[in-house]
């Protein structure tokens, strides 16, 4: 990995407090939502205000929540059926819309798209599905899913106003779930972990696609990318040593890797990650704090492109084992974020989902 810049919290709390008081009187709240699970939620933050959020239960089926991202206060919940064999993987294009995507129990791509709350119900789009699949929206009616194929290639198929296209294959060797990304209308990037377990960068561009891009690192768990602007994407991982790592794209180069540190007793999940219209680029990760088991999550904020950083700062207290879920982030309709993770009491295999949300 290139070398990481060394970033003094002390330093970054008081340069962030300077640049924007409100970081450090951002308030936060957190509700706890009746039905619980075992895998990482998808979050679908819509225009018009309200966020949706896809669970997988214990028995496969998908349910979606949807909440006021104010409040955190249920609008509405059902379960949507279907098996599912991964992690959901959520959008939204625009006002009162959002989808989501699931590997299904034949290892085939599933969909389903609601319309101002009206459910297009589940569609098989083929394929066969190894990982997570991501998808991203690069402007109204317009949707890519990703994901890693059989023969471990990256994967795509595009929405296009009511139209799918073609599975396509991208190529290489995906050790990880690949992660979409879009800066600006049109465009569409992904980033996903190689063989060796260091990250590369692939973008559309024009007709065509862009060659690979070798970003370094070693790492061991899936990263996450998000666009402050036009041409912009900053992405985040874990490292070896249970710290978390960023890298950023200005639309024609990257820079070099950067640390941010830890929270209390390292990273023990993967990052979320948001950009919010408010300015904000923040990042979550779950902490490992004594007592036994306390694993809370907590954010690393800049106001200034990443530049300064407040530091690791508790949001939501956690308790679980090691593997409590990762928590998932989004910016929301309102100039700030949400994120929800589950949390697993000692010995279960299920717990409750946690979402919080910011006001500035």
């Amino acid at each position: 990995m290139r070398a990481l810049r060394k970033l003094s919290a002390m330093v970054a709390v008081v340069a962030a407090t300077m640049l924007c008081p409100a970081m450090a009187n951002a308030a936060v709240g957190c509700a706890e939502l009746s039905r619980g699970g075992n895998i990482d939620p998808g979050l679908a933050s819509m225009p018009n205000g309200p966020l949706d959020i896809f669970q997988v239960s214990s028995s496969g089926n998908v349910f979606r929540t949807q909440v006021d991202p104010r409040t955190n206060g249920v609008i509405s919940a059902e379960n949507l059926g279907g098996v599912s064999r991964s992690e959901p993987g959520a959008v939204s294009w625009g006002p009162g819309h959002s989808a989501v995507f699931v590997r299904g129990a034949d290892d085939a791509l599933y969909f389903m798209q609601f319309e101002n709350g009206v459910s297009s119900g589940w569609q098989n789009l083929g394929g066969v599905i190894t990982w997570n699949p991501h998808a991203v929206s690069a402007g109204p009616g317009h949707l890519i899913v990703f994901y890693r194929g059989s023969n471990k290639q990256l994967w795509y198929r595009e929405y296009v106003n009511g139209v799918w296209g073609p599975h396509t294959s991208l190529g290489g060797v995906l050790t990880s779930s690949p992660i979409g990304v879009s800066s600006r209308p049109g465009h569409v990037a992904v980033v996903t972990r190689g063989q060796a377990n260091d990250l590369y960068y692939l973008e559309r561009v024009g007709a065509g696609w862009s060659n690979w891009v070798g970003l370094g690192g070693r790492f061991a768990v899936d990263p996450i990318a998000v666009s402050r602007g036009p041409g912009l994407v900053d992405v985040f991982v874990r490292t070896t040593n249970s710290r978390v790592a960023g890298i950023s794209y200005n639309g024609s180069s990257w820079g070099s890797w950067f640390d941010l540190g830890a929270p209390r007793g390292g990273a023990v999940s993967e990052p979320g990650a948001a950009a919010t219209s408010s300015g904000e680029l923040v990042v979550f990760a779950r902490g490992d704090e004594a007592p036994a088991q306390f694993r809370p999550i907590t954010r690393n904020s800049s106001f200034d492109g990443g530049v300064t950083w407040s530091g690791w700062i508790m949001v939501d207290a956690g308790y679980g084992p090691p593997s409590s879920n990762n928590p998932e982030a989004t910016a929301n309709a309102f100039g700030g974020w949400n994120f929800a993770a589950t949390n697993f009491p000692a010995g279960a295999r299920v717990g409750p989902l946690r979402v919080c949300s910011s006001s500035l």
